[in-house]
């Protein structure tokens, strides 16, 4: 009877102990990922993603304020500067990147990148295989712009893009874009006699493109001094000197619209149809619009 009661004891302490060690070890492996985590180098990590970024891009960038987020991930303050006469440096705020979790289990793994731009929200999906999916929504254009600019542009903007092999360096990226400016007002144009402020209404464009040329599937200006619509295509250069267009665009005036908005419009040259609206083809390149 001893004997046995001695076996019981001795397997109940066994058990004890293992579920101790147990639970030493759970602690130990919990404390050094949180130990690691704290201490991790978030700015050498940020500085090295930073210079790979804009190396593949060719954009200076620069980052600020970088910390490390639980479980796995990063945040951290975005600066872009892009090489582009007009566009203000780009501050993303609050920039997180996390990976999503169910594409680790492939062999296509993607992140997810989120923040805010300009007031508004910025949300991206990047794949390995160099797909993209990027949506911004309720940015201020005024806030993209310099501000010394002659003609600026104000509004509300909202754009859905989704790419394929956009990430692939030498690839013929391909996708498509919707892109909606609402509460659009045009300014600086009392240098070319029409009112300081020209409010447009709402702007939708939508297309697709491949390689560096876009095609203007729908082109719509609703609810301003003048309406438009139209389509076309552009061949996108390294600067707007090197774009070129090639748009069919109608203008159709309103009971909103200046006299001498209309008188613009005449002196175009170009002969107004039945409905009173004008029917114009816009060649050249960015920098120097043709219409005809």
């Amino acid at each position: 009877m001893k004997s046995f009661l001695g076996l019981v004891f001795s397997w109940r302490t066994l058990g004890t102990s293992l579920r101790l060690f147990t639970l030493c070890l759970v602690l130990f492996c919990v404390s050094s990922f949180f130990s690691f985590w704290f201490f991790f180098p978030a700015e050498v990590l940020q500085q090295r993603l930073v210079q790979e970024m804009s190396r593949e891009t060719g954009i200076p960038m620069r980052g600020d304020h970088a910390t490390m987020l639980m479980p796995l991930g990063m945040k951290f303050d975005l600066t872009i500067y892009p090489d582009q006469s007009g566009i203000a440096p780009l501050n993303i705020e609050q920039l997180r990147l996390t990976p999503m979790w169910t594409s680790l289990l492939t062999l296509n793994q993607a992140v997810h990148v989120n923040g805010t731009l300009a007031q508004g929200d910025v949300s991206a999906r990047l794949w390995r295989n160099g797909n993209i999916n990027v949506s911004l929504q309720d940015v201020a254009l005024l806030e993209l712009q310099e501000q010394d600019l002659p003609y600026r542009l104000k509004g509300s903007l909202k754009l859905l893009l989704q790419g394929e092999e956009l990430l692939v360096q030498g690839a013929q990226g391909e996708g498509r874009f919707n892109v909606d400016i609402s509460d659009i007002l045009l300014s600086g144009l009392e240098r070319i006699g029409l009112p300081t402020d020209v409010p447009m209404g709402l702007l939708q464009l939508n297309g697709h493109f491949s390689g560096s040329r876009v095609i203007v599937e729908q082109l719509v200006a609703t609810g301003g001094v003048i309406e438009l619509s139209g389509g076309g295509t552009l061949l996108v250069g390294a600067t707007p000197e090197q774009t070129r267009l090639n748009l069919n665009v109608r203008l159709h005036p309103t009971r909103q619209t200046p006299d001498n908005i209309r008188d613009l419009l005449m002196l175009t040259g170009v002969r107004p149809g039945p409905d009173g609206s004008y029917s114009l083809q816009i060649g050249g390149t960015a920098a120097r619009p043709v219409m005809r």
